[in-house]
C-alpha cells in the first residue's frame, strides 16, 4: 500500500474512519467516568484525586464532542495531535490515580461508607485503561497523518488541483502557444 502519494493509507479515508471510531470510544469512556465520578462527588465522596479524574473526564467530554466531527472532514490531516499528546498524558495521570485509590484491599477502604460500591470503582479504572489506550493509538496515528500530509505537501503531491498546469479558455496552457507545456513552478 503507498503511504506517499495521494490515496495513501495514513491520509485516506481508513486513516479517518479509525480516528473517528477512536474519538467516539474516547468519548463514550469520558462519558461513563464522568458519570461515576458525578455520583461519588454527589454523595459527597471528595478528594483531590476524585476531583482531578472528573475534571480530566469532563474536559475530554467537552473537547471529543467537537472532535468527533472532525476526521469526516476531508480536509483533516491530524492537526489535533497536540491535544491528544496532552490528553494523554493527562489520562495516564487519571488512570495511575484509580489505580492507587481503588486497588487491592484499598478499594473498601478508600471510601468507608461506600465499600459496597466497589464494582462502580474498578469501572472507573476499566474505562480509564480504555480511553487511555485509544488515546495512546490515536495519538500515533494523528502524527502519521500529520507527518504523511507534510511529507506529502513538501514534495508537491498533496492537492492534486494544484499540480495540474492552469488553462485558459481556449484551452491551451497559460503563457503558451497551442500544444506547448508550460514549465510548472513548485507552489
Amino acid at each position: 500500500m503507498d503511504t506517499t502519494g495521494r490515496g495513501g493509507f495514513f491520509s485516506g479515508r481508513i486513516a479517518r474512519t479509525l480516528l473517528g471510531l477512536n474519538n467516539l470510544v474516547i468519548l463514550a469512556s469520558s462519558i461513563i467516568i464522568t458519570g461515576i465520578l458525578a455520583y461519588f462527588l454527589n454523595w459527597g465522596y471528595r478528594s483531590v484525586h476524585l476531583v482531578y479524574n472528573m475534571v480530566i473526564a469532563v474536559l475530554t467530554l467537552f473537547l471529543y464532542i467537537f472532535a468527533v466531527v472532525l476526521p469526516v472532514l476531508k480536509s483533516y490531516h491530524g492537526y489535533m495531535l497536540p491535544l491528544n499528546l496532552a490528553l494523554t498524558y493527562l489520562w495516564l495521570t487519571s488512570l495511575i490515580f484509580s489505580s492507587q485509590d481503588y486497588s487491592g484491599n484499598r478499594c473498601r477502604s478508600y471510601y468507608s461508607t461506600a465499600a459496597s460500591r466497589c464494582g462502580l470503582k474498578h469501572t472507573i479504572q476499566a474505562f480509564h485503561i480504555i480511553g487511555f489506550s485509544f488515546l495512546l493509538f490515536n495519538t500515533i496515528l494523528e502524527a502519521l497523518m500529520w507527518a504523511t500530509h507534510r511529507r506529502d505537501r513538501q514534495a508537491g503531491t498533496g492537492d492534486p488541483e494544484k499540480d495540474r498546469p492552469l488553462t485558459t479558455t481556449t484551452g491551451t496552457t497559460t503563457g503558451g502557444a497551442d500544444g506547448e507545456r508550460v514549465a510548472e513552478v513548485p507552489v
